[in-house]
């Protein structure tokens, strides 16, 4: 499995090189990368959400489990 540290050095590596090769003017860019952002934290607070919902469901699961033992 890769570090968390390697993939993220290369998607940054991948972004720039993107952003360096699309001969878009920077103001679009900075556009482009604010919209890609906003989607990129709702994604981010949708999956938290459904990590803690699932956590919830498994602690509970775990209790349940106890409490007939």
């Amino acid at each position: 499995i890769k570090p968390m540290s390697v993939m993220r050095q290369e998607l940054t590596g991948q972004i720039i090189d993107s952003i360096n090769n699309c001969k878009l003017p920077l103001f679009v860019i900075e556009y482009i990368l604010q919209d890609v952002l906003s989607t990129v934290k709702s994604a981010a607070k949708q999956q938290c959400e459904m990590e803690k919902m699932q956590y919830e469901e498994l602690l509970n699961k775990n209790q349940e489990n106890e409490n007939k033992e």
